[in-house]
């Protein structure tokens, strides 16, 4: 097994999380509906993070366990079962566990990069729009300040339209403030699992050299 297996399981927890808020969080951009949290991590979602990471589940496993996990099925017989097993496998040969790591590497940077142009076009779009929110505020201020003189109650009512456009300004703000974070989050795991990209790579080309090596020595 990779003995850099749980803590790639932990770096594949951490996105699958992040990439789960940060779609709930697209979502609910342009409205104040509150962002609902995937399950919390127990020991059990541990177990199968690190399994997953040192190559003793498919993807198409790990897929289907995932799913059991989030809705509070999965037993730790389940897991039990695929861990026996990959014990009778052993390692695979021609390196077969590293490039399966990597490629689960490469399918969540591919994931993060998708999650972070929408959350940039997203992001772009709620600035346009805190931005029109701005000038129209301003513009009933201004009517209101020229109108207060000789309709008292039209500029009240002008004044409480600026306050409802204030108030969505700053569910926008925070939105926006959010999506700045997970870009922020983003970019930081991201970096995190290119450096373990270049780990495998380089566990990879060792093992290919040492396999052309053993041919050699026993052809």
């Amino acid at each position: 097994m990779l003995g850099c297996g749980p803590g790639l399981g932990n770096l594949f927890y951490l996105a699958d999380r992040l990439l789960d808020d940060n779609r709930a969080r697209r979502g609910s951009a342009l409205s104040a509906a509150p962002v609902t949290r995937p399950f919390l991590r127990s020991e059990l979602t541990q177990q199968l993070y690190d399994m997953y990471g040192q190559g003793e589940l498919s993807d198409e496993v790990f897929a289907a366990f995932k799913s059991l996990a989030e809705r509070g099925v999965l037993r730790p017989a389940d897991l039990a079962v695929h861990r026996v097993k990959a014990r009778r496998r052993g390692p695979r040969l021609g390196g077969g566990e590293t490039a399966a790591a990597l490629r689960q590497v490469q399918v969540r940077l591919a994931q993060l990069e998708e999650a972070r142009e929408a959350s940039s076009r997203i992001l772009a779009d709620l600035e346009e729009q805190m931005a029109e929110l701005e000038e129209r505020t301003t513009d009933k201020e201004q009517a209101a300040r020229e109108l207060v003189a000789t309709d008292e109650e039209a500029a009240r009512r002008l004044l409480m339209e600026k306050a409802d456009l204030e108030a969505s300004r700053e569910r926008l703000a925070e939105q926006a403030r959010s999506l700045r974070d997970d870009l922020a989050r983003l970019d930081d795991l991201r970096a995190q699992l290119e450096a373990k990209a270049a780990e495998l790579e380089a566990v990879g080309a060792r093992e290919e050299l040492a396999a052309v090596m053993n041919e050699e020595v026993y052809p």
